[in-house]
């Protein structure tokens, strides 16, 4: 389902079951998995994939190149910058015939910021309002309101409210 006024760039695969809300823009070559939910007013930039199941919140900013892995939920008013990785799979044991992997996305909280090339673990959440500089691997959770960065990224100051 495609919400009216919205764009879709040339090369935009969508898989069965995906919703995109009014007045989105999604760019040139993105991949949309099955079941990708996305609100009003979101623009994903180009060369994006987005895996199966995941939830964008309305007002989101997604930069060219990025990853955002399978049941990630991103809310209302995100940004991330270009090439931003993130990861569901904790202990990398996939096809470990002893071991099933444990699955979880990180999460993005509402007006969540994170500078291009970083990585997100999984499990991981960025607080409301939070700030993640460019090139961090963020390891842990972020709190609310707070500047991280580095490798790992740790809590580093206060960040600046985003405007709501």
């Amino acid at each position: 389902m495609i919400g009216e006024g919205t764009l879709l760039r040339a090369g935009v695969i969508a898989y069965a079951g995906t919703e995109i809300g009014t007045g989105s823009v999604v760019g040139h070559h993105t991949l949309l998995r099955s079941f990708v939910m996305i609100g009003e007013e979101t623009q994903l930039g180009h060369n994006l994939t987005v895996e199966r199941a995941t939830r964008i919140g309305s007002r989101v900013r997604c930069s060219l190149g990025s990853h955002i892995t399978s049941s990630c939920v991103l809310a209302d008013r995100v940004f991330l910058g270009a090439g931003v990785r993130t990861v569901n799979d904790r202990e990398m044991i996939w096809r470990d015939p002893q071991r099933a992997p444990e699955l979880v996305p990180p999460s993005f909280r509402h007006a969540a910021r994170v500078g291009s090339g970083s990585v997100i673990l999984g499990g991981v959440s960025i607080g409301e309002n939070a700030l993640v500089g460019a090139g961090s691997v963020v390891t842990r959770d972020i709190p609310p309101g707070t500047i991280a960065y580095g490798v790992p990224a740790r809590v580093r100051g206060q960040a600046c409210l985003a405007a709501s």
